[in-house]
Formats: C-alpha cells, sequence, structure tokens
C-alpha cells in the first residue's frame, strides 16, 4: 500500500503473464531484467517460460524478501534480487534481452524516471532486438512517454489488456481495469 491505496495485486497476474510472453516470444533462455519487482506477479508468470537469468532491482527491502520467499525459489540459482534502487545499480550493456519496468517513483517524476531509465540503462543494456514493457494502465499511452519510446526503439507497439470483470477485487483501487502492454523493441546494429 501507498498511504491507504493498494497498489499492486495478485490478480494482475493475466497482465503480467501477457507482458512476459511478449516480452520474451522467440527467445531462447532470455535474459531478464525487472525494475520494480513488488509481489512478484511478474516474475512468477515468467517462471514458467524458462528465463535463462532474472534480474529484479527493489528498493524496499521488505518487498523484495516477500517476492524472494515466495517466489523466486522457481528460480533456482539463476535468479538475482538487489535491493535497492536502480538509480544506484551500475547494469552491463547489452546483457538483457528483455526489461520490465514496473516502478513506483516519487510524485510529479514518473515521466522524467521513465525517460531517464530508458535513456540511460534500458537502451544501453538491450542486447539488440531486446525487448523493454513497462507496467501502464488506460487504453492510450502518454504523448511524453510514447515519444520518448519513439525517440530509443526502432518499433513500438501497444496491446490492449482488460482484467476481468469477475477477476477484479473488492479492494481494486485502480481508475480501470483496461491497460496497455507496451512493447519496445532495440534495433539491430
Amino acid at each position: 500500500m501507498l498511504g491507504s491505496q493498494y497498489v499492486m495485486f495478485f490478480a494482475e497476474a493475466g497482465l503480467m503473464r501477457r507482458h512476459a510472453a511478449r516480452l520474451v516470444a522467440g527467445v531462447s533462455s532470455p535474459d531478464v531484467l525487472e525494475i520494480g519487482l513488488g509481489l512478484g506477479v511478474f516474475a512468477e508468470q515468467l517462471a514458467s517460460m524458462g528465463p535463462g537469468t532474472y534480474t529484479a532491482v527493489e528498493p524496499h527491502p521488505g518487498t523484495a524478501q516477500l517476492a524472494r520467499e515466495r517466489v523466486l525459489y522457481r528460480y533456482g540459482g539463476q535468479a538475482t534480487v538487489i535491493a535497492e534502487p536502480w538509480q544506484l545499480v551500475t547494469f552491463a550493456d547489452e546483457s538483457y534481452d528483455a526489461i520490465m519496468y514496473d516502478t513506483w517513483p516519487p510524485d510529479g517524476l514518473e515521466d522524467s524516471d521513465f525517460a531517464t531509465f530508458v535513456a540511460e540503462v534500458a537502451v544501453r543494456c538491450l542486447r539488440p532486438g531486446g525487448r523493454f514493457s513497462y507496467f501502464h494502465s488506460g487504453t492510450t499511452l502518454s504523448p511524453t512517454r510514447r515519444d520518448v519510446l519513439k525517440h530509443h526503439f526502432a518499433s513500438v507497439t501497444a496491446h490492449p489488456y482488460e482484467l476481468p470483470k469477475g477477476e477484479t477485487p473488492v479492494a481494486w483501487t485502480k481508475p480501470t481495469r483496461q491497460f496497455l502492454i507496451p512493447v519496445a523493441t532495440k534495433g539491430l546494429p
């Protein structure tokens, strides 16, 4: 919870399954980076897709520990959790086939944090042909984020997903059950 608002839901498993599938489709044993581990819902869905390695960055130690206990044992020795802000982590160039960005920056910094991450980490750390996605509520991408993606990636697509009404938790606090799954693909050299 952030204040009195729930921001993470296990009910988003179907959405995260589709994110993971789109990010790693056609890649054998992909190396995946997730920024914002949260409850581990994305990690849980990805585990069944045969990743080579999985690295998560989660700045909240308690949240990271919960996900370690609940999900990451499924990866054996192929999972790493870094419990600090992504801004303090050094990532190797071209070391990932897919990156999922699902973090909660301070109010008012969402788009600037996103733009900085894309420019300084995602583009540099993805292998050619690698894919980047992020958690997005609603049915249209913001012009700011779309421009960032189009500036840095060879292609950008967005796929709709609606959380089934029957799967919506009673405590649902998000303004919609509709989401987009944006996928930006790094160009080949």
